[in-house]
């Protein structure tokens, strides 16, 4: 993976509000985050920007960028007044890594901050991130090797990049979550599903079968992992608990997946037959609903 220190803002990179947003990029699954028990969806819209929705007022903004895969945003923190910050992270059209940052109350949304920052490396499909604290969180992405690459943020900033292994699937990309550790999804070139609990331990098969990017969440009863099945429903995995194994949800799906989590209720989000964002509640009495337009 060639690396890149740069930090320098990319011109056309703008964030901007959004009263009639784009449309859903066809293909191209959804990101999603929790702030304060409020879920968010972020989508890369038809003209490549960054289309964030909360679900609380309905009400959505563009964070702006130019991306050709699916986004991956963080919450680090709900700060004085309730006010959430998101760091999204997304793959450009040079194939390096980008992010910017916005930030939402429970009845406002923005701002963003209207740039988007360089990370560098070459990136294969869309990146993967997760938060530890405020200040640490870190994100991971497909190489131009197949395998899995990433970086880590402290207080110190922004650490190099460093390999964790792995042969993923053409066009799909890592996903992670932290559980008193950073853990990675993956779908690997046969096309089933791996984990790895990142510098503790190697890819370990997880069973499933799939041909898009998985998605992974943390609860506060297990680390749930989901993914669009070879029937094109979506199916989900609990690691971590007394009951694994991959379970159906029904649904027909386009894409690969996102999700968020509030207390113990995972959320998923996947782009229907309509090309519309379709979230599923709950992993037992749960529903399924259409969050966009």
């Amino acid at each position: 993976m060639a690396v890149s220190l740069g930090t320098a803002s990319v011109a056309g990179f703008a964030a901007a509000a959004s009263a009639d947003p784009p449309s859903p990029a066809h293909g191209v699954a959804p990101g999603a985050a929790n702030a304060g028990g409020i879920n968010y969806v972020f989508y890369t819209a038809t003209d490549g920007t960054v289309q964030i929705k909360s679900l609380a007022t309905g009400k959505y903004l563009s964070a702006g960028g130019h991306l050709i895969s699916a986004p991956s945003p963080i919450v680090t923190g709900v700060g004085t007044g309730g006010v959430a910050t998101f760091i999204i992270f997304g793959q450009g059209t040079d194939n390096q890594l980008y992010y910017t940052t916005c930030t939402a109350t429970s009845t406002t949304i923005g701002p963003c901050s209207g740039a988007w920052t360089s990370l560098g490396g070459t990136l294969t499909s869309k990146p993967g991130a997760l938060d530890v604290n405020s200040t640490t969180y870190s994100v991971y992405v497909r190489g131009a090797n197949g395998a899995v690459w990433g970086r880590n943020h402290t207080s110190s900033g922004w650490g190099g990049w460093f390999s964790t292994g792995g042969a993923l699937l053409s066009g799909t990309g890592p996903s992670a979550a932290y559980r008193a550790g950073r853990y990675v999804l993956v779908t690997g070139i046969n096309k089933a599903l791996y984990i790895q609990e990142v510098g503790v331990t190697g890819f370990t098969a997880a069973g499933g079968l799939t041909s898009s990017g998985p998605a992974l969440v943390n609860t506060t009863n297990a680390l749930v992992g989901y993914v669009r099945g070879t029937n094109n429903a979506l199916w989900y995995h609990e690691f971590l608990s007394t009951t694994p194994g991959w379970h159906s949800l029904g649904g027909s799906l386009t894409t690969g997946t996102g999700a968020s989590a509030s207390g113990a209720t995972p959320y998923a989000y996947v782009l229907g037959t309509d090309s519309q964002v379709w979230q599923r509640t709950d992993l037992t009495s749960g529903s399924w609903s259409k969050v966009t337009p």
